[in-house]
Formats: C-alpha cells, structure tokens, sequence
C-alpha cells in the first residue's frame, strides 16, 4: 500500500456493505500518483471554474447549455449531455457496459454499484486498497462513465472490512475517478479516457447555491398558507415544480423538508401544468384510504412565473391517488402525474 499523508489517514469516509464503493468530496482532492496519496488544497480559482458555466437567472432558473441537462440535488447542481441515460444502481443494474449514464440514487441512499450476488466480482486492481475500494467491483468490462450524486452523510457499521475511500481523484489504466462533497452532497464521476473532455465539461458545470439552477430552495418550509389563486388575465410563462421530502426534525419537533426532485417548464407546458390542476377532479372527502406513492415527493411547491412579473407559490400535497390544489383535493390523474417532481432512484 502507499505511503498516505497525514491528512489523509485521519480521513473516515464512510464504510459500506459487500460490494459497494463509497463514492464522494471536500475542499482538498486527494491524488493518487505512483501508489502515493497526495493531498492538494483547491484554489479559490479551482472551485470558481465549478461554476463558469452558469448564467444569469431568469425567472429563477439557469438554462442549460445547448443539448444539456440539469442533475440537481440539495444545494448542488451538475450538467450532463441529454443523451446521457437514467439508470438504477439497484443490484448493479447500472453496470453493463453501455454508453454514459446518470445513477439515480434514491433519497438516503448510498452508491451501490454490485449489491446483487449475481454479478461477478472482480480481482484486486493492484497492492493499494484504498485504489481497489474506490473503483467498482464489478469486471472492468462492466464499467461505465456515469455520474453520481448522493446523500454525504450516509454512514454504515466499520464491521465490513473495507479501507475507507478519502475524496479525491483515483485512476486505473485508461479509467478515473473523481469525488468532491459539497456539505451534505457527495458528487461522484467515473470516466474512461474516450470521455475525459466531456466528463471534464461535466465538473465545470457545476454549481453550489441555496437555490438550485431550476429554481428550488434546497430547504423548503411548508404550512404558510400562501397559495395563491391566479387570476383569469394571468399569463403563466414559466413554472418550477419542487418536490421535498422530510429529511430530519428541529428542536421544536417541527419536520424539515429537503430538496429531492425539480422540474422546470416554460411557455405552453406550463400553461399545461396548470391546465391539468385546475382540470383534475375534485375529491368527494379528504384522501384518507390513500397511501403515500413512494416515486413522487410527497409535498411539491409549484411556483407559477407570469407574463407581467409575479408570481405565484402554490403547496401541493401528493398522495398515492390524490393531489390538493387551490385548497380542494383533486384526482391525482395522469395528466397531473406527468407534470410532479419525481423521486431518484424511480
């Protein structure tokens, strides 16, 4: 094993499961050259590039670059190209080999990338552990440029064995691995060298702000009455729909809701998100026999842009087979559904 800095060793990143890899970062990256850890401090200049390819907000949100997507979670935001696929890290399901891909952790997960005992392990990559834990333990010909981002602040019993896996920059052959948590959000990208420019393109894009790029507060508090019917002259010409979940209690036993799922529509698919709330049939009682549905944040704020510059915050509710809406509990019907904040991992 290589020597490791000071700093380093006094690291504990999270230990994980049978076949898992702890995948994340700080403000120092850790560097593994010649089976030697290094520990460099970022510039200020290096964290600012995160975020030379943000622009001006309009109505709330940061448009993408051309051909590109937003991957946002927490006070983190990250671009990818749209012909990146969505896949599940559920039973390494993200594994085969294919072309790019974002990972869709749920909430409180961690990167799970062969919790199935159906695929086949690995041999170690070398004498370094720590190297051998940061990449996946599938065959390499299994392996994939993907991204990652996740909850930072999972942790899992020390009984497992691995070495912990310190944030930093990992490489292997024709293959590298980069890892920064921001807070409470660990950023992930494994890359071959065919895409080291986009994977490059990829990091710069990213940006860390308390209103994420679509236009979502990373925290939200709910329960201040502040819907706010629109009027029959109001012209909606953006909306951002931001779907939250609990994450934790205060000290007044009060529940705070987390960012988990963002979307954004502007001009006429706005204008139809509306359409499908105010369509949706309302409810003869409150939805009582329904359940929660897990693949939908079960509270979402709807904040309505309009053409002459207000704006609208709207609380919705969701459940398994309802949505309330201006007050009155409506059918949560598949037009509605199209438009609400998915869950990752769904």
């Amino acid at each position: 094993m290589g020597e490791q800095t000071e700093h380093v060793g006094e690291s504990r990143g999270p230990r994980t499961p049978r076949a898992r890899v702890v995948l994340g970062a700080a403000a120092a990256v850790v560097a593994l050259v010649g089976g030697t850890v290094l520990a460099v401090d970022l510039t200020a200049a290096d964290r600012a590039q995160a975020g030379a390819e943000a622009t001006e907000r309009v109505d709330g949100a940061i448009a993408p670059r051309d051909g590109w997507r937003w991957i946002e979670r927490g006070s983190i935001g990250v671009q990818v190209p749209e012909e990146w696929e969505s896949v599940s890290l559920t039973c390494g399901g993200a594994w085969d080999g294919g072309a790019p891909a974002v990972a869709r952790p749920g909430w409180g997960d961690y990167a799970v990338t062969a919790d199935c005992m159906t695929l086949p392990s690995r041999p170690a990559l070398g004498p370094d552990p720590i190297t051998d834990a940061a990449f996946p333990p599938v065959p390499e010909e299994l392996w994939r440029t993907m991204l990652i981002v996740e909850d930072a602040d999972v942790v899992y019993d020390d009984d497992h064995g691995e070495p912990p896996v310190p944030d930093g920059r990992y490489t292997f052959e024709d293959w590298t691995l980069q890892r920064t948590t921001y807070g409470d959000v660990r950023v992930t990208l494994l890359s071959d060298e065919p895409h080291a420019q986009v994977a490059s393109d990829v990091l710069a894009s990213l940006v860390e702000d308390d209103l994420s790029p679509k236009g979502c507060r990373a925290i939200e508090e709910f329960g201040q009455e502040r819907d706010q019917v629109l009027g029959s002259h109001d012209e909606v010409r953006a909306a951002t729909v931001c779907g939250y979940t609990v994450l934790t209690w205060d000290e007044d036993d009060q529940p705070v809701h987390g960012l988990q799922a963002a979307a954004r529509y502007e001009d006429d698919d706005a204008s139809r998100l509306v359409a499908a709330l105010e369509a949706a049939p309302p409810l003869a009682t409150d939805p009582d026999p329904c359940g929660d549905r897990i693949e939908l944040s079960y509270v979402q704020l709807i904040r309505l842009f309009l053409a002459d510059g207000g704006v609208r915050e709207l609380e919705v509710p969701v459940f398994d087979c309802a949505v309330q809406f201006n007050g009155t509990w409506r059918f949560l019907t598949d037009d509605v559904e199209g438009f609400v904040a998915r869950n990752p991992g769904w």
